[in-house]
């Protein structure tokens, strides 16, 4: 599945803070929103007091085939 169709937490270097990708489809945008809640500040300060690099936190999760939801489950997409 193509990466603009998964929703995605990931840092970015130049933003110094995480970055979230939600699929293009209805009302995806709540999962990026509840998906902030738990890559959170908090989050990212807590990996790096355990001795983790949060710059290489890399997060994806597809969407199930056929949820309409998706653009990319729709039919001609």
């Amino acid at each position: 599945m193509r990466a603009k169709d998964k929703l995605r937490a990931t840092w970015s270097n130049r933003e110094n803070d995480v970055m979230l990708h939600y699929p293009l489809g209805f009302q995806t945008k709540c999962d990026g929103h509840w998906l902030s809640g738990i890559f959170c500040k908090e989050f990212t300060d807590e990996l790096e007091s355990r001795g983790y690099d949060k710059k290489t936190m890399k997060f994806s999760v597809e969407p199930m085939r056929g949820n309409e939801r998706f653009a990319s489950q729709r039919k001609g997409s």
